[in-house]
């Protein structure tokens, strides 16, 4: 039975209600219904729908991808072997994410452990002088 209004399906999800309209404008969730007053109304298989799509975004998920993952889930012929696929493509770019970040991590490191810190002039910093290289050499 439909009878949640938006506002109720937001705060029952964890969600702001515009967040469920844009669920909405993206297919990803539809009313049920609609009141006389023509608020729009959802069930409460709702609720675990918004989850669900949180908790995709949550593991890094685009919402593009999250629809692809309710397809599935709808799906009558779909496999577990297709949600794993699914899954194992964003294990890999998760992958290759934490290796740029490592790569973030560690030229940030060095650049810490250049700097002298104190109250040397600015302009003889280590970490300035990588973001916004010299090109000429003073005196030369």
């Amino acid at each position: 039975m439909a009878g949640l209004k938006i506002g109720q399906l937001a705060k029952a999800s964890g969600v702001r209600t515009d967040t469920v309209r844009y669920y909405e404008q993206l297919g990803l969730i539809y009313p049920e219904d609609h009141s006389e007053a023509g608020y729009r109304l959802y069930n409460k298989d709702s609720i675990r729908l918004v989850q669900f799509i949180r908790r995709a975004k949550d593991l890094g998920f685009k919402l593009g991808e999250v629809k692809t993952l309710l397809t599935l889930k709808a799906s009558q012929t779909a496999t577990c072997k297709d949600m794993l696929e699914n899954t194992e493509k964003k294990l890999a770019e998760a992958k290759d994410t934490i290796r740029h970040l490592n790569k973030i991590h560690d030229a940030l490191e060095e650049l810490a452990k250049a700097c002298p810190g104190g109250d040397m002039p600015l302009s003889e910093c280590p970490i300035l002088d990588y973001l916004y290289p010299k090109i000429f050499k003073q005196g030369g």
